[in-house]
């Protein structure tokens, strides 16, 4: 049991980092290049939407998503890393005289969604590296 607390001490002292590096990998892989999932003028106005977001004395939407690393099954992933916060556009927002229509609402936030589990697929990737390592360490 106090392996485990250590191990997983450990792994939540590396996260800032894992978390900076599979945001910047996503964020490319997603966003720019030819297989970019949304057009330049899209991903322009999510970058918009941000820094109206964060103007108004909330948090924006990049850099916004949360994730921790949980005790997962011992045999599949000993330890689990999770998405604890998700980052939206609210209903209520707008720009200017034009609002985003509910259906463009919906899409950028479900893309967001696919933003940060691609990132917390990438940590946990990390996290599985980290675990074989500090397994093979044990030996």
């Amino acid at each position: 049991m106090e392996a485990d607390r250590q191990l997983l001490q450990q792994a939540r002292n590396q996260l800032d980092g894992w978390i900076y590096t599979a945001r910047d990998r996503t964020y490319r892989e997603l966003f720019t290049g030819d297989d970019a999932v949304v057009t330049d003028e899209e991903r322009q106005l999510l970058d918009t939407v941000d820094e109206e977001l964060a103007s108004d004395g909330g948090d924006g939407i990049w850099g916004v998503d949360e994730y921790d690393i949980v005790m997962g099954h011992p045999k599949n992933h000993p330890l689990s890393v999770v998405c604890t916060r998700h980052p939206q556009i609210p209903a209520e927002w707008s720009r200017g005289e034009e609002s985003l229509s509910e259906p463009e609402r919906e899409q950028f936030n479900d893309l967001l969604w696919d933003y940060c589990e691609h990132v917390r697929r990438h940590v946990q990737d990390e996290v599985n590296e980290f675990v074989g390592v500090a397994g093979a360490l044990e030996e």
